[in-house]
């Protein structure tokens, strides 16, 4: 994947209202973030949350912390960068 691609699949990603929706919730979160805590606080499906992280993941936005079963979620420098710029545009 070259660096015009990267561009196009982050721009993509976020045309969309959800992926804000869960920069948003993790970042202003003050407890530990889970995938069900997201999905609830922002109407939108289990198994979509879920596939969002993990391409939010690959593009190094979140990592996790804990065991297997309970993923507690969080922005990487580069997630709140990127959370940071779309909330001004907001």
């Amino acid at each position: 994947m070259g660096s015009d691609d990267s561009k196009k699949s982050v721009s993509k990603l976020f045309l969309h209202d959800k992926p804000f929706l869960l920069l948003k919730a993790i970042n202003e979160s003050r407890q530990p973030v889970y995938a069900t805590m997201i999905s609830k606080k922002i109407d939108c499906s289990y198994a979509y949350i879920v596939r969002l992280i993990k391409v939010m993941n690959k593009m190094d936005l979140v990592y996790f912390d804990g065991s297997n079963h309970k993923k507690i979620i969080n922005l990487t420098q580069k997630g709140k960068k990127v959370f940071k710029l779309l909330s001004e545009i907001e």
